[in-house]
């Protein structure tokens, strides 16, 4: 069971947390005294620790930095005040995991700490399968991810997805909206790479027939017709920054205007964003707003990259194969043991859309039933050798290049790019190592 110390000068405030948490099968305790909390954190031991960052004793840097110099490692969740938000913001970079402004809004609270520290009284994980069936893999990590967006789905809390291009962001927000309250409503998707600067406000908030030379009938803004339902900001970080002012208008206030008309329309609706970028660090770089970023990373979703999950390549494969098959209208296709082991050893830069591409390639070019090693593209070969190369020992290379080459020294030496001189040198070193005998006898 995980542990949680909420530190709070007032103790009314602890007791209703302790309460409100214990609820959720987390082991809390409470101080309402600084030292006292530094003692506790000693001998607690916590997962997390909740802090208000304005205390008699001393301030939540402070504190934060005397649980760092005692060599507790907690999670870290500050609770602020809008004037104090300055001073969160600088625990956030100084290492402390989440902030939240009071009054505290518990449903953010529970999903923030569910995101850092897990939850004990989890659902029946066949059953969480069954409501994303579109989410295809059965590792820790998506587990965790769909454990994640299960606890994310029913509220309005805005949403931040990150990860690597073509991990899918997309699926991820989909899921979000389709077992969320709001299914039944529009989910709108905006590709914000694609929109450019002059353009972008037209199409988010909608413009007046007449405010701009092309604008010949009135027209709605995505947020205008995602009302009710929820809005996806694909790629968020390459909005310039002048549209970020006005988006994170529309975030706090949940109101907009047209370009051109000075009436304000009023929006019901959830925001989901995504990013492939380092958006905390275009943030330091002041290329993206820390107030916007901060109103978007209420819920914060991680999407593992493919390799870092490679054991879902196999059922990834399997259901590519035959969703394409089907598709097409070819027989149903297999892949050899040997092909797939291939697969599970490449590094998969381009995630699940590349893999799906491969698959698409080998069900339309291969002939016959089964997808073998020789079908599985050179360049993918080839850059797993290199993997290989930049990983092993020297003992290691030189045993699979004699491996390769039948135990021939001038083969295994121009496979490794070596001169004779050096594997002869190499083989020397590890003459009496019995692998080596084996190979050489």
């Amino acid at each position: 069971m995980a542990k949680i110390l909420i530190v709070d000068d007032k103790e009314n405030i602890t007791k209703v947390l302790k309460v409100i948490l214990e609820e959720e099968n987390y082991q809390v305790e409470y101080a309402n005294d600084v030292y006292q909390a530094i003692e506790k954190a000693i001998l607690y031991k916590p997962d997390l620790i909740i802090s208000d960052i304005k205390m008699p004793e001393m301030d939540g840097l402070e504190f934060y930095r005397e649980i760092i110099n005692n060599g507790i490692k907690s999670e870290f969740i500050f609770m602020t005040a809008f004037g104090s938000i300055p001073m969160a913001v600088k625990a956030i970079k100084m290492g402390a995991s989440e902030f939240l402004t009071k009054p505290l809004d518990y449903n953010e609270l529970k999903i923030k700490i569910a995101n850092l520290i897990g939850k004990s009284d989890t659902k029946n994980l066949t059953i969480k399968r069954e409501k994303y069936r579109e989410i295809i893999g059965q590792s820790d990590k998506i587990n965790k991810l769909i454990e994640m967006i299960d606890m994310a789905a029913d509220y309005s809390s805005t949403v931040l997805i990150q990860g690597e291009s073509g991990t899918g962001k997309e699926l991820v927000a989909k899921a979000l909206h389709n077992n969320g309250s709001r299914a039944d409503k529009n989910f709108v998707a905006v590709n914000c790479a694609a929109l450019s600067p002059n353009i972008i406000e037209s199409e988010l908030f909608g413009h007046k027939e007449g405010a701009f030379t092309g604008a010949v009938r009135d027209k709605k803004g995505k947020f205008e017709i995602a009302d009710g339902g929820s809005i996806l900001l694909d790629e968020v970080t390459e909005i310039d920054l002048n549209t970020q002012s006005k988006l994170l208008r529309v975030l706090q206030e949940k109101e907009f205007e047209r370009v051109g008309e000075n009436k304000s329309i009023q929006v019901d609706l959830r925001v989901i964003a995504t990013t492939n970028r380092d958006i905390k660090k275009m943030v330091d770089e002041n290329k993206f707003r820390s107030d916007l970023y901060y109103r978007l990373n209420v819920i914060p979703i991680h999407v593992p990259p493919l390799r870092e999950r490679k054991e879902d390549i196999k059922i990834l494969t399997k259901h590519f194969i035959d969703k394409i098959s089907r598709r097409e209208g070819i027989n149903k296709m297999s892949i050899s043991n040997k092909a797939l082991k291939l697969l599970q050893q490449y590094n998969w830069p381009g995630n699940i859309r590349e893999l799906e591409n491969l698959c698409e390639r080998l069900v339309i070019t291969v002939k016959g039933e089964k997808i073998t090693v020789m079908d599985i593209p050179q360049e993918i070969k080839n850059s797993i050798n290199q993997q290989f190369k930049e990983v092993l020992t020297e003992k290691e290379k030189v045993l699979i290049a004699l491996r390769k080459s039948s135990g021939n020294k001038t083969k295994a030496a121009e496979i490794l790019g070596i001169s004779r001189k050096t594997i002869y040198n190499w083989i020397k070193k590890y003459e009496n190592d019995p692998e080596f005998k084996k190979l050489l006898e």
